[in-house]
């Protein structure tokens, strides 16, 4: 599908919170539904650190999609080159600071899935795959102020459920 054909606030095929990253429920299980091009994982760090960004880009060669790792302000290249109007794309952050950082550089999506926020010390449960910090929580109302739908959905099989509504009930 091409862009031009795509919901403009939307031109990723899924925008994906998930502090794994690049792992299996991504590429077999959403990319069998989704079927993109391509999934880019936009992580700073990781981009610069060239046997980390091997490591993830060649992580599932077999599949037939391709894989990068960009640093945001390769993504915003990316995002604005004609390689990515013939693509359909899943994009992966770590955390819901860095789809808020993608937010205020100009990246536009309408949705954002919360695949996975594990457990970490010092974080409260939503469910059994989303827990949040203050610094998570206080992204992910910044997000959805600006307009963003938020679900959480680890797998496709798996329901929907409403992020924001699951916060208020923490707050």
């Amino acid at each position: 599908m091409k862009r031009a054909e795509r919901n403009q606030d939307m031109p990723f095929a899924m925008v994906r919170v998930d502090d794994r990253m690049i792992h299996g429920q991504v590429v077999v299980g959403w990319a069998s539904v989704l079927h993109p091009d391509r999934i880019v994982l936009c992580h700073d760090e990781i981009a610069q650190n060239e046997w980390e960004k091997e490591l993830y880009e060649s992580s599932f060669a077999d599949s037939g999609i391709k894989i990068n790792v960009f640093t945001v302000d390769e993504l915003l290249r990316y995002i604005r080159s004609e390689e990515f109007e013939k693509e359909k794309v899943i994009l992966l952050v770590e955390t819901p600071k860095d789809a808020l950082r993608l937010l205020e550089k100009g990246v536009a999506f309408g949705c954002l899935n919360i695949g996975g926020l594990h457990y970490r010390a010092n974080k409260k449960e939503l469910n059994h795959y989303i827990y949040v910090d203050s610094e998570d929580i206080q992204a992910l109302v910044e997000i959805s102020r600006r307009g963003v739908k938020i679900e959480g959905q680890d797998v496709p099989s798996a329901r929907k459920v409403d992020v924001v509504e699951m916060l208020q009930k923490i707050l």
